[in-house]
């Protein structure tokens, strides 16, 4: 006998109010992306999909899943369900068991107690030499009593938990090859934004490793969201025209004030409603409180950070957890490290550095808008 099913349960969805039905569709969209539409079921308080490995492994990548079970699914009658409990206990190593019911059909004729007293009894009658313990068992034996169905399960797996992607929307998130920005991109991802990414590079000092590293980065981020894409900035012409400006400090804030008009202008484009990053709050120059009010005032979009009170031993724990860790960590050419001073500003003035475009600078929107239409644009496919 094998697994027929896998019973998917929703967690924080089931917290939603009247548009619990929106969350529910999305997530049950999402999970088309990996499993063919007529395998799955969606149901106000659970999902299930037809059960294969395929299946199973792929529901660790979508958001919305509090948790999952591969189950037996069967006829709700006593007779079914007895039948497989005798199949598990005669597969299965162990010494104390438990029996875990739950009537979720009222005019099924047992309350769940008197379910866990009955199938208990089966187990110790097949098994005497087997001990009941409710606290840790070695086995426990779930079995769900529904209206025209039910099901029998052993295995409880974790999902993401989070919202469904998109059920918030989408987000145009700046992303490099460090350790900060995946992890914070994941993260928006579990809060249900579908990431678009934004990448700057400034051939010739850019090499083809340093472009493969964002591919293979986008690669891994791209599982929790079904498809991604990405604009890839060519930004050479911008950063050496920064270069020659006066006040050298000023380098890194202007070059990212240019990030930042360059991606709200994209997001306009692409109707997107959020920017996004990994800065964290004083990690490096840029990220003094100063420096991210004097660089988030060229947007008229709301900015997002979600790693901006963790700590570098936090960031780096979720980087091993979705695997981006390995490939962040390989030594690369990138924008802001190749054009950064030796003495950056750390407290920047708004002031100065708009004086600074105005006065030296003045074609520099019209070398942004020349990057964006000559933006490379990649999509990354499941």
């Amino acid at each position: 006998m094998d697994y027929n099913k896998i019973l998917i349960r929703y967690g924080e969805l089931t917290l939603k109010g009247e548009n619990k039905k929106d969350f529910i569709r999305q997530l049950h969209n999402n999970l088309s992306w990996y499993i063919e539409k007529s395998e799955i079921k969606t149901e106000y308080d659970r999902a299930f999909v037809d059960y294969s490995q395929k299946n199973l492994d792929c529901l660790k990548y979508i958001f919305g899943i509090s948790s999952y079970s591969p189950v037996y699914e069967t006829e709700t009658s006593l007779i079914n369900i007895e039948n497989i409990v005798k199949e598990i206990i005669s597969k299965k190593q162990f010494d104390s068991f438990a029996i875990n019911a739950r009537r979720h059909n009222k005019n099924f004729s047992m309350t769940s107690s008197e379910l866990n007293m009955y199938f208990g009894g089966i187990v110790l009658k097949q098994m005497p030499d087997k001990q009941v313990k409710l606290k840790n068992p070695d086995l426990t034996i779930y079995i769900e009593i529904r209206d025209q169905r039910s099901f029998v399960f052993c295995d409880y797996f974790d999902g993401l938990g989070g919202m469904p992607v998109l059920s918030s929307g989408k987000c145009i998130h700046l992303i490099s090859g460090g350790i900060d920005s995946p992890v914070a991109a994941n993260l928006l991802q579990k809060r249900g934004l579908k990431i678009v990414f934004l990448n700057f590079i400034t051939p010739p000092q850019t090499d083809e490793k340093t472009i493969a590293k964002i591919d293979e980065i986008v690669n891994i981020l791209k599982k929790y969201q079904g498809n991604a894409m990405l604009y890839q900035i060519n930004y050479s012409k911008v950063m050496e025209y920064i270069g020659l400006i006066s006040n050298q400090k000023y380098k890194i804030t202007l070059m990212r004030r240019s990030f930042y008009r360059i991606a709200n202008l994209i997001a306009k484009k692409e109707n997107i409603k959020a920017i996004s990053n990994g800065e964290n709050l004083a990690q490096v120059a840029s990220q003094t409180l100063e420096s991210i009010y004097t660089i988030s005032e060229v947007c008229d979009l709301p900015i997002f950070r979600p790693l901006i009170s963790f700590d570098k031993n936090e960031t780096i724990a979720i980087a091993k957890k979705i695997n981006t860790l390995d490939v962040s960590i390989v030594r690369a050419c990138e924008t802001c490290e190749l054009f950064a001073p030796k003495n950056p500003v750390t407290k920047p003035n708004r002031q100065e550095a708009y004086k600074l475009e105005e006065e030296e600078l003045p074609l520099i929107k019209e070398f942004e808008n020349e990057c964006i239409e000559n933006a490379i644009i990649k999509k990354y496919s499941i």
